[in-house]
């Protein structure tokens, strides 16, 4: 015990590295402002994901960096970008920040006039000078029109993109998709939708119309594999997901189906899922590393969320899914604080209250594997 938190003490002094900064990049004569997130942990000399995260219609980065994808990187070992769009105009009124996504209101295209493409684009060529970005993991999500922009990118720009997730958002009318590769791409829209309809979408392709679009592209199977979410919260929805596999290059596409689900971004422990960990977890299945390397074996690693936590913390584990395991928390000073045996190992994920801790660093152990936890 006493070497092992020696080896944890050491990461404790990274902890004041972590960075949240707003920047700025000018791209075609515009000054564009974004978020940038780089995780503590993170080591110049260990290439790392980047995943660019895209706001909905009338939204402000500041408000969309609180789907908390800051808090997986602090564990999963990524960065992230947030950016914002420009101010867009519907016949002469603003309807606040908007991608040209090639969504379309009110029979017009929003910025059609704007390159976002070009200047996500130069974002991420910008980032790689920065730090040690590795190519072969970049991600891009977004919810709403930054659901619809995230497709475009990747109708437009699939060698550059890893895997792509949409929340409520699809392709738009205005755009002609026509990716050059496969890529794998994870979908999450609300039956209830009142904004981006599930069915009758005005402003793009219908969700399962999507779906089948890119499982077509892809060439996966014609028949998914169908799960039912847990029902755990009492939020009158349930989830469906669907699962598209065997695609070219590896590629699946995967379908989050929301009965009664509206347009919003569902969290744990509120509803049953949590939208930012299992588009992460989407993301991190389908890097092109191999699975031996340590950050991507799911057998070896624990992602926590939120991170730092005040009242709960859900962890994600799926190495109790092929063995025997118990959860167990250590305070700083190496003393068992918390014990729980993993007794059904088809769970992937377990919620552990932790509002009557300290605020303070804590060590969640799973079998051989490790990470901090900081209690607010």
């Amino acid at each position: 015990m006493k070497n092992l938190f020696l080896t944890l003490l050491t990461t404790i002094t990274l902890l004041a590295f972590s960075q949240k900064t707003t920047k700025t990049l000018d791209y075609d004569g515009v000054t564009r402002d974004y978020i940038e997130y780089v995780p503590a942990i993170y080591d110049a000399s260990e290439a790392v994901p980047l995943v660019i995260c895209l706001h909905g219609l009338g939204d402000t980065m500041e408000n969309f960096y609180d789907i908390g994808m800051n808090y997986v990187a602090d564990t999963a070992n990524f960065i992230t970008l947030t950016p914002e769009a420009l101010e867009g105009f519907v016949y002469g009124s603003s309807v606040g920040n908007a991608w040209n996504s090639g969504a379309s209101a009110y029979g017009q295209v929003i910025n059609e006039d704007i390159d976002d493409v070009g200047f996500i684009m130069q974002l991420i060529e910008e980032t790689k000078i920065l730090y040690n970005i590795d190519e072969t993991r970049v991600f891009i999500t977004g919810f709403s029109m930054g659901g619809f922009m995230s497709n475009r990118m990747a109708c437009e720009m699939s060698g550059t993109f890893t895997a792509i997730a949409s929340v409520s958002g699809t392709i738009g009318t205005g755009v002609s998709c026509n990716p050059e590769f496969p890529i794998p791409v994870c979908h999450i829209h609300g039956t209830n939708d009142g904004t981006v309809a599930y069915t009758g979408n005005s402003y793009g392709n219908d969700a399962e119309d999507l779906v089948e679009y890119w499982r077509n592209f892809n060439n996966c199977d014609l028949t998914p594999t169908v799960t039912n979410l847990p029902d755990l919260a009492a939020d009158e929805r349930t989830v469906d997901y669907y699962y598209y596999g065997n695609g070219d290059n590896n590629t699946t596409v995967e379908f989050y189906k929301v009965n009664n689900g509206e347009h919003d971004w569902m969290y744990l422990p509120n509803y049953d899922i949590s939208y930012t960990l299992e588009i992460w977890k989407f993301f991190r299945k389908h890097s092109n590393l191999s699975v031996a390397v340590p950050e991507l074996a799911p057998e070896n690693k624990i992602e926590i969320y939120p991170n730092p936590a005040k009242n709960f913390i859900v962890i994600a584990s799926e190495a109790w899914q092929s063995q025997a395991n118990t959860v167990e928390l250590y305070n700083l000073q190496g003393q068992l604080l918390k014990q729980i045996v993993i007794s059904n190992k088809a769970e992937t994920s377990l919620k552990i209250i932790i509002r009557d801790l300290e605020k303070g660093i804590y060590f969640v152990k799973i079998g051989t594997d490790i990470q901090k936890l900081i209690k607010e």
